[in-house]
């Protein structure tokens, strides 16, 4: 049974075709509401919905693999925060009117998160209570960077409840960023014995600081950049949320015997913000399985999220506020008719935590 009324027709945006998002999005109010297909479903009201660079590279069409299943017109987006509205009968861990927020599992289907309602698959995608701490707005900035966070520090970092107590010293790379600053949380969170570094330019310093990071690297600063290389701190995990060769091939060696490069974006800086085709693809591969193969260290590039994880092992950081949402200001708090903007924001590759939608 609905919680409430639910309309035929929703606001939302829509990807009509691919390119620049003032060709490629339209703001409709006659949007078609999705249906309940499978009984793990969940129908949300959406509140407010996460914006992530995968979202507007895959508008512009530069990765096509991203919305493989997609069928023009289709609403974008994966992370979510609203409040159930519909059920499916096999929903059990939810009821009718409950807070919650997550991610749509990849790849992305037609029915996104940037419209006032959204189907999400319980059995599939990343959901969870939202706590009551936690605004909409907040809530919505979690899922695909929390979850990147998490894969690249915990799973690929091989952290659990048995050597979490360890002293580590954990390098985030990129670390005022969206993935960069749920990196630096969850880092400390594991244990604030951790010796958490980031690395930044000066203008957002003093944020990284507030996360949690014990020391923060302008990475603009020549000289400073090269005397903290040279120290030769022996780092157990770093975070790369930049991409490139650069940070890995200066920063990698910096690695104990053990440790492990992991990136969220790979080998290409940026990766998606130009067109990749085939050949690109390949190459990235390439690059990739010689770094596994024959690099002197530990290489993984995220290219899975642990959506099963999120319920139980990372919503619970969000309890009282432990971790916190990464929306800085109400700058980053965009209308989603107004998405364009916030397209344009994401596309400088120079925003502080999270930009989100408000859904009315």
């Amino acid at each position: 049974m609905p919680y409430t009324t639910i309309p035929e027709t929703m606001h939302g945006v829509q990807v009509i075709k691919y390119g620049i998002s003032e060709d490629s999005l339209i703001y409709s109010k006659e949007v078609p509401v999705p249906k309940l297909k499978t009984k793990t479903q969940v129908l949300i009201r959406v509140k407010a919905a996460g914006v992530n660079p995968v979202d507007a590279k895959a508008a512009s069409g530069n990765m096509k693999l991203a919305t493989i299943t997609a069928r023009f017109p289709f609403v974008p987006g994966a992370d979510y925060a609203g409040v159930i509205v519909a059920m499916g009968e096999k929903v059990t861990d939810f009821e009718l009117g409950d807070e919650v927020f997550g991610s749509q599992e990849y790849p992305f289907g037609m029915d996104g998160s940037y419209a006032q309602y959204i189907l999400i698959d319980t059995a599939k995608a990343a959901i969870a209570k939202k706590p009551q701490e936690l605004s909409f707005e907040q809530a919505a900035s979690a899922g695909i960077a929390v979850m990147t966070a998490y894969q690249g520090i915990i799973t690929n970092g091989g952290i659990d409840e048995s050597n979490k107590h360890q002293r580590r010293n954990i390098l985030i790379i990129g670390a005022s960023g969206g993935v960069g600053s749920y990196g630096v949380q969850i880092a400390k969170i594991l244990n604030h014995q951790n010796n958490v570094i980031g690395i930044c330019s000066e203008k957002n310093v003093e944020y990284v600081k507030s996360l949690g990071a014990d020391r923060v690297i302008n990475y603009r600063d020549q000289e400073n950049y090269e005397m903290f290389i040279n120290e030769n701190i022996p780092f157990d995990v770093i975070l790369d949320c930049v991409g490139g060769d650069d940070y890995y091939k200066r920063l990698g060696p910096l690695l104990t015997k053990d440790g492990i490069f992991s990136s969220a974006v790979g080998p290409v800086a940026h990766a998606g913000s130009t067109n990749l085709g085939l050949m690109d693809f390949g190459s990235i591969a390439g690059n990739i399985f010689c770094k596994k193969l024959f690099g002197t260290h530990r290489y993984d590039m995220i290219t899975s999220l642990p959506y099963k994880d999120f319920k139980d092992k990372i919503a619970p950081f969000f309890k009282n506020l432990e971790v916190r949402g990464t929306v800085q200001d109400d700058e980053n708090i965009i209308p989603l008719k107004d998405v364009h903007k916030a397209f344009e924001k994401i596309k400088s590759h120079r925003t502080v935590g999270k930009i989100v939608l408000s859904v009315d």
